[in-house]
């Protein structure tokens, strides 16, 4: 029975670890368990709008998965040596359950709290108990820059929302018969990078798709369709270097289709303004 309890917690630990090695240090790639917890709420709240709040609880649900996969992991590898294990201060384990007493001991190595009412004397505990501490500290360091590696690409994501309305708010999106060549590649150009640098967003953090806006000035979702609108004036204006850009412009939106439909199984379409036109229907919004 020992045994088999070490193995299942060091089975849960591995698991863990895993995720968060794939969500946060794998470009390109995101943990399986991550991926389940986000298409889960995703899922659930597109029964009515999506939520503007599933994506930042969703993050938090995913962490706090993470601390109780370790937490019981280390417990179950504890729980063959409670109470003999241990030394106890000022406790009587024959008070508590023996597998509360392993994850209360897992819990506060974990947080690195060291209460010093109950310590290993297990010579092999003594030796990997530290191991789980280090773990804590890797995992809170972990959720903060998984933090600081969302907010940023959602600030590029609102940032390119903001320059599509307004291009379309102001009437250059349709690149008029008075807005120079120049000036309408130096736009095209613009929106490019910008969409190129939201794809590569999506590519490295794909969890933003999960995030939504309240404000549909600030969705991207929705104003892709502006985009849609600027790519169609520029293959439809007559001076070569504008019809170029447009070109250009057309070749990233692909690609945003492609990396859209190969990582959310969920959207699909048989064009490119279809895939786009998918992604701002499961956002609530409609392009057509």
């Amino acid at each position: 029975m020992s045994a088999i309890s070490t193995i299942v917690g060091i089975a849960l630990i591995a698991v863990a670890l895993n995720d968060v090695f794939h969500t946060l240090l794998r470009p390109a790639s995101t943990g399986r368990l991550t991926t389940l917890l986000f298409r889960i709420t995703w899922s659930l709240s597109r029964r009515r709008r999506p939520l503007t709040a599933g994506g930042p609880l969703t993050v938090l649900a995913t962490i706090a998965v993470w601390i109780i996969l370790i937490s019981v992991g280390w417990a179950l590898i504890y729980l063959p040596h409670i109470p003999d294990g241990f030394a106890h201060s000022g406790v009587d384990p024959a008070d508590y359950q023996p597998f509360v007493e392993s994850l209360t001991y897992s819990l506060v190595a974990l947080t690195t709290l060291g209460l010093g009412d109950v310590v290993p004397t297990d010579p092999v505990i003594r030796a990997v108990s530290p191991v789980e501490a280090l773990m804590g500290f890797a995992l809170l360091s972990a959720s903060v820059s998984w933090f600081s590696q969302l907010y940023p690409a959602l600030a590029r994501r609102r940032s390119l929302a903001i320059e599509l309305t307004s291009l379309h708010e102001s009437g250059l999106a349709a690149l008029p018969g008075t807005v120079s060549p120049g000036y309408a590649t130096s736009v095209l150009a613009s929106v490019a990078r910008a969409l190129a640098a939201l794809t590569a967003d999506l590519v490295q953090s794909t969890e933003i798709f999960y995030f939504t806006e309240r404000d549909e000035r600030l969705s991207a979702a929705r104003a892709i369709g502006y985009a849609m609108e600027l790519r169609d004036a520029a293959l439809g204006a007559h001076d070569p270097d504008v019809r170029a850009a447009g070109t250009l412009l057309q070749h990233v939106m692909d690609e945003l289709a492609r990396v859209l439909t190969d990582q959310y199984p969920h959207v699909s379409g048989e064009s490119t303004d279809d895939v786009l036109r998918a992604v701002a229907g499961s956002h609530g919004h409609d392009l057509n």
